[in-house]
């Protein structure tokens, strides 16, 4: 079983977004280290404000930032693409740890103890 997750957030809307967030949370908590990369349109769901006014959609009538801090709680690693920060600005949400560029993400999803998924 790889030991690295890598969950890659690109064209997934907001509305769309709860189901990769709780794999993403149930793989921390198996134990396998778990990053959630935001990049292309879905950056905007790490904007401050973005993922509070939307709910979760999965039947908890939480918001989908409530899913993000449950998931980060777990120990998930949130980060965002330099990209998408241009586009959509710098004012995120405070479980983005880090802001990383293409060679991070290269490098992740290429290692042979990691699995991707894309969304």
């Amino acid at each position: 079983m790889a030991g690295h997750l890598v969950i890659v957030l690109l064209n997934t809307p907001l509305e769309n977004a709860a189901a990769p967030l709780a794999q993403a949370a149930v793989a921390a908590a198996m134990g396998t280290r778990t990053d959630v990369v935001f990049t292309g349109a879905s950056g905007a769901i790490a904007v401050e404000g973005a993922a509070a006014s939307q709910p979760a959609e999965d039947g908890s009538g939480r918001s989908l930032h409530a899913l993000i801090a449950d998931a980060a709680e777990a120990g998930v690693t949130f980060r965002i693409c330099s990209p998408a920060v241009a586009r959509f600005g710098d004012a995120l949400i405070p479980e983005i740890r880090e802001v990383v560029g293409a060679a991070w993400l290269a490098g992740r999803v290429m290692d042979p103890d990691t699995v991707t998924l894309t969304y």
